[in-house]
């Protein structure tokens, strides 16, 4: 992303709606997914891409967390959040022996410009996974909603669910879950991006800050979508959700 662009990210990224109901949904899906832990074991957790390091906090009471990210801009950023398990690496490159971590998170980073080879970043990031171990993942979904958002984070591609499964089996992983998130605002959010695909001006991206009424509306409609993949799984949305276990 453009420097600004990680600037306001880390601006908004611990009040935003989208930034907090992602979160909301995270966590029900690792609360779900994530096999128990024996107390006197602790469990290794790494964030691949992990930007600014908002989701870093939040994912430390599933274990020890630790993150990368490509961009000098990002670390400067998570290491002012006082993040120290922080290191400057290339999601294709990770500099980890393999099968260290429990868990490994990504979100929104294999879709970048800066990761031409999609399976080598899925070979890498299962090459760090124990076996046994769980990948969580969210990318952007469908190719046909590419918009001026994309082109403002760098976003390379937009993923259908049938591309995620084949990369992940192709990475050695089994599936647990795939499904989507921004189920319930898909349908305004489709309108506005293809309306905004055909307006002059306004290159940024869709991350910008609302008045707080309507932050709140918008964050409760991802509160229960967390709550709905604790049991099921969402049919479309503007993102996609992938649970896998290294085999």
């Amino acid at each position: 992303m453009e420097r600004e662009e990680y600037k306001h990210l880390f601006e908004l990224e611990d009040k935003l709606w989208w930034f907090v109901g992602m979160r909301k949904i995270t966590e029900s899906l690792l609360e779900r997914y994530l096999p128990p832990k024996p107390p006197e074991e602790v469990r290794l957790i790494l964030d691949a891409g992990c930007g600014t390091g908002g989701m870093l906090p939040h994912l430390r009471k599933f274990g020890k967390t630790f993150g990368i990210d490509f961009s000098a801009d990002a670390v400067r950023f998570v290491r002012s959040r006082n993040e120290r398990s922080i290191a400057r690496s290339s999601i294709v490159r990770l500099p980890f022996p393999p099968a260290t971590f429990d868990l490994v998170t990504e979100f929104e980073v294999v879709n970048h410009w800066a990761v031409p080879d999609d399976r080598a970043a899925f070979e890498e990031l299962s090459r760090v996974l124990r076996p046994g171990g769980i990948l969580l993942l969210r990318e952007p979904a469908y190719q046909w909603l590419f918009a001026k958002h994309d082109l403002a984070v760098h976003t390379r591609h937009r993923y259908s669910r049938r591309e995620i499964e084949d990369l992940l089996k192709g990475a050695g992983f089994e599936p647990l879950h795939l499904g989507y998130a921004n189920f319930f605002l898909f349908p305004v959010a489709l309108v506005r991006r293809l309306v905004g695909n055909v307006l002059p001006a306004d290159q940024g991206s869709d991350v910008r800050e609302m008045p707080g009424p309507l932050n709140a509306v918008l964050e409760s409609f991802l509160r229960l979508e967390a709550h709905w993949v604790k049991r099921g799984r969402l049919p479309f949305g503007l993102s996609l959700l992938a649970v896998a276990k290294k085999r």
